[in-house]
């Protein structure tokens, strides 16, 4: 899925996935964790252990 505009602008500057999954749900839209990792950049987010 590609976000363009301000939508993709916001989610960007979100401070974590968790809000970067709201406002995309704010938006209308539900993305898989699979799906957001890829809009977060194509790789998955490293862990730390």
């Amino acid at each position: 899925m590609k976000l363009v505009g301000e939508l993709k602008d916001k989610v960007e500057k979100a401070e974590n996935q968790e809000e970067a999954k709201e406002i995309i749900k704010e938006a209308g839209m539900e993305l898989t964790d699979e799906e957001m990792d890829q809009v977060a950049g194509g790789a998955p987010r490293p862990t730390l252990d």
